[in-house]
This record gives structure tokens, sequence and C-alpha cells, in this order.
């Protein structure tokens, strides 16, 4: 026989016979996976500086754009991506799966392509272009998984894809360490200085007041150009990775091809609407909301207390340790995932939730214990309820952090995919709507929140999506073993 080649499989189902093999299924997630790769890695390295980036051009010209115009813009981004999740599954029924993704990164791109000239205007329009691209990103993603995934290899495929999809904040945590230069606004950096070694700004044993470390950096117009014309050149690469991707889809497929089932607009939304209402997916919703808490966690409120946290501001490249740990995180967890499923059955559902859920609140222990309560919004030099901050101890956070988004994200791609078969792209389309609803809900009340009282909202959202996920699954369980007891009656009748 022949050997194995990725190549050799793709050039093989270009053609028009009906693709069948793993090899052309796991080919598939792959791409999927590197595509989102490229996306991410762009677009989430952003998240991380765009508040200070803008709040430097305000600096000096402050007629260009406003001081907080970073977190207003993720504010209007969000706002336009929750309205328009019930208009992204007539878009993935009308272009397919392949495409959508495609026009989502589009819009993707010309967002940060629009920093090489900052101003109010042209930020606002591609800010709110990206809450619409957001949407269509996730509706096509949602769809291009079930189209090349079956109910044997969804589970593998949803760990492949979000592994290789998050493996891009190493990748984008040290970009900000190459960026992390010296700057008057964070003080000199010693020379003999490491990745942890604190940046003290201490000359001749006392602090100046023009060598004092400040809370943010500056960024030079140079250095914004630079580093958003590399943000814009990888998202390139995440559209020329989904445009050169295969559209047929597997034998015996989840879902079959959005782009076939051509449904009137009005029914559509009516469809949207039902699978809201729906006991199914309504189960579902504490698992969503816990999606849209646990990331606002780890993207805003813990790298926001790495900077407000008097004892580390000194540490200028622990926020770009973070990010890589939480991508270690997410890819050594992909990899105990896809280990585990062919030997633990369902384990990327229940069991998986489990397990994550169980680091997240050692995770969320931690936090609460080695942080400054007010941390999270404001600088503060209040002593920690008992460990004091570390380097290290924010790392192992961020560890755990990562390890447990996988599993959580795994598991809801898992049984959004199963609970309505007729309605995944609807299920998918209210996964982020309620994501991106308990994300605003966050970064409004953030400034008057403390590390412990979100560390418990989260963490009793936690148990309630173990307990209505456990409800969820039971109920899929029962439907299945029903099918399968009809089907032996009917093939019994005909004997």
């Amino acid at each position: 026989s022949r050997p194995f080649t990725f190549g050799a499989v793709y050039r093989t189902h270009l053609s028009y016979s009906q693709p069948t093999t793993m090899e052309y299924d796991l080919l598939c997630a792959l791409l999927l996976g590197f595509g989102n790769m490229f996306l991410f890695m762009g677009y989430d390295t952003h998240l991380t500086i765009v508040e200070p980036v803008l709040h430097s051009v305000h600096d000096r010209y402050p007629d260009s754009v406003s001081a907080h115009a970073g977190f207003y813009g993720c504010g209007l981004s969000t706002l336009i991506f929750m309205i328009t999740t019930f208009i992204s599954p007539y878009v993935l029924s009308i272009l397919g799966s392949k495409y959508t993704l495609l026009l989502g990164s589009l819009l993707y791109t010309i967002h940060l392509a629009s920093f090489q000239y900052i101003h109010y205007l042209p930020y606002y329009l591609t800010s709110a272009a990206l809450g619409f691209g957001n949407a269509l990103f996730y509706s096509g993603n949602g769809g291009y998984l079930t189209e090349h995934s079956t109910k044997n290899t969804i589970q593998r495929n949803s760990a492949v894809t979000w592994g290789l999809a998050t493996s891009c904040l190493i990748a984008g945590g040290g970009m900000l360490v190459a960026t992390a230069r010296k700057h008057p606004s964070i003080g000199e950096h010693s020379e003999n200085s490491t990745l942890i070694m604190p940046d003290t700004g201490i000359l001749n044993g006392t602090t100046s007041a023009a060598h004092k470390p400040k809370s943010y950096r500056q960024f030079s117009d140079d250095e914004i150009r630079i580093m958003y014309g590399a943000f814009a050149g990888v998202l390139f690469l995440s559209n020329v990775v989904y445009a050169i991707m295969p559209t047929k889809p597997v034998e015996n497929a989840i879902a079959a091809p959005a782009r076939k089932q051509r449904i009137p607009f009005s029914d559509q939304m009516k469809k949207t609407f039902i699978t809201f209402m729906d006991v199914r997916a309504v189960e579902l919703i504490p698992l969503m909301f816990l999606i849209g808490l646990s990331t606002s966690f780890f993207v805003g409120a813990y790298p926001a207390s790495l900077v407000f946290s008097n004892s580390l501001t000194g540490f200028i490249y622990l926020p770009a340790l973070h990010l890589a740990m939480i991508s270690v995180g997410e890819i050594l967890m992909s990899l105990i995932i896809s280990v585990a499923v062919p030997r633990i059955n369902n384990f990327a559902q229940l069991p998986s939730l489990f397990f994550g859920s169980a680091l997240f609140f050692i995770a969320m222990v931690l936090s609460v214990l080695s942080t400054p309560p007010e941390a999270i919004n404001s600088p503060s030099n209040t002593p920690t309820p008992l460990l004091e901050p570390s380097p290290y101890i924010c790392l192992i956070i961020s560890l755990l952090l990562g390890m447990s988004d996988n599993t959580f994200n795994t598991s809801r791609s898992v049984l959004c995919a199963l609970v309505i078969p007729d309605g995944i792209a609807q299920v998918y389309s209210m996964s982020r709507f309620f994501q991106a609803l308990a994300s605003s809900i966050v970064y409004l009340c953030l400034p008057m929140m403390s590390m412990p009282l979100y560390a418990g909202i989260v963490s009793l959202n936690c148990l309630l999506a173990v307990f209505f996920y456990w409800r969820a699954g039971k109920r899929l369980r029962r439907t299945e073993e029903k099918a399968e007891r009809s089907a032996g009656s009917l093939d019994s009748a005909r004997c």
C-alpha cells in the first residue's frame, strides 16, 4: 500500500469521489486548526495591548482617538457580535461553512490593518465590522467542524482544532516580549535582568520621578505600525488556509453541508428562536456563561492584576509569559483529551468537564490567595490574603486556566454538535450569544468588582454548568438509546 501523506489525501479528495477516510477527516480538522491558530495569533495578541496602544496615541494626538478607545471598541465589537449572532446562521446557509469562515477572517484582517492609520472613524467602523466577522467566524467554525466529523471523531477533532488554535498564544507572547524594550514609561531595565527579574527603575539607591515605573508602557507610531502590520500579516495567512480548505463533507457527517440548506431568512430566525427555547439547548446556557466569564478572567481581569499588583509591576515580561503559559495549558489538555478519548467512553464530555472544573477551582483559590482584592481593576499595594505574589505562582495559575479553558470549550463543542442534530448552527450561535453576554456584563461591572467576588461568581457558575451539563448528557443518552431500540425493533420486524 502507498505510504500515507496529507498531500495525497488532499489531492484525492479534491476529486468528485465522496471522501470517507479518517485521514481526510483529520486533514480537515488540522487545516481548520491551523487557520484558527493564525487568526487568534493576530487577534488575541492585539486584545492584550489595544488599550495601552490607543492610550499612547491619545496622549500624542488627543483629537484622533479617545483615551479609552480600546475598551469602547471592544464593547462595540461585542455588542455587534451579540446582535449578528442571530444573522450568522442565515449567512452560513447561503455561503457554506468555508466561505463564511473566509469572510469573517477578512473582516478581522481589515480591522487590524486599520491601525496603520489610527483615527476614531475607521477604528469604530472596523470594530463594528469585526463584531460581525466574529459571529461569522464562530458559525463557520462550528459548521465546518460538524460537516467534517462523525459521531466517532467529533471529540478528537474538537480537541485537535482547539489545541492548535490556542497554541497561537505562545507566539503572541513572543511578540509581546520582542516589543517590551526600554521605555521611559516603565523605567530603566537592568542589563542583567531575565524574563522573571523585576525592572525596579532604581538608580543609585533612589527612584527618581522620571524613572518611576508606571502601569503601562508607551507605544510609538513606528512600533504600532510594525506590530499591527505583523498582526495583519498573520491574519492574512489564516485567509489563505481557509481559502484552500476542501469543502466536501465526510461520509456520515454530523451535519449536512449548511449551504445546501437554503432556508428563508424569516424561517431561519424562527428556527433560531425556537432553539433558544428548546430545553436541550437551555441546559447548556450555564456552560456558555461559564466560558464567557472564565475567558474574560484570563484575558482581562487576571492580566490586569499582573500589572496593577504593586509587587509585580516590575516584571515587565509577565503578561507575555502569562499568554504563553495559557497556550501551554491549552495544548497539554488537548493532548490529554486526544489520548483519553479512545480509552474512556465520552471522555470529551462530562469527564473532561469534571477534570477541567477541578483545575479551574484550584486556579481560583490560588488567584484569591495571591492577589490583592482590588488589583483586577486598579493599582494596589494592599497585602494579599495569604500568599506573597510571585511570577511562579502566576504562571501556575495561567497553566491551570489554559488547561481548564480547553476542557470547557471541548465539552461545549461536543454537546452542541450532538444535542440538537437539526439545529447545530443555531445552537452554536446561541452559545456565542450567551458567551458574549457574560463577557459584556463582566467588562461593565469589573470596575466595581474585587478578586474574591469575581472568583466566587465564576466558581458558582462552574458548579451550575457541571450540573446542567450532566442533565443534558443524560437526556442525550436516553434519546440515543431510544433511537437504537426503535431501529432494532424495525430490523426485527423486517426479518
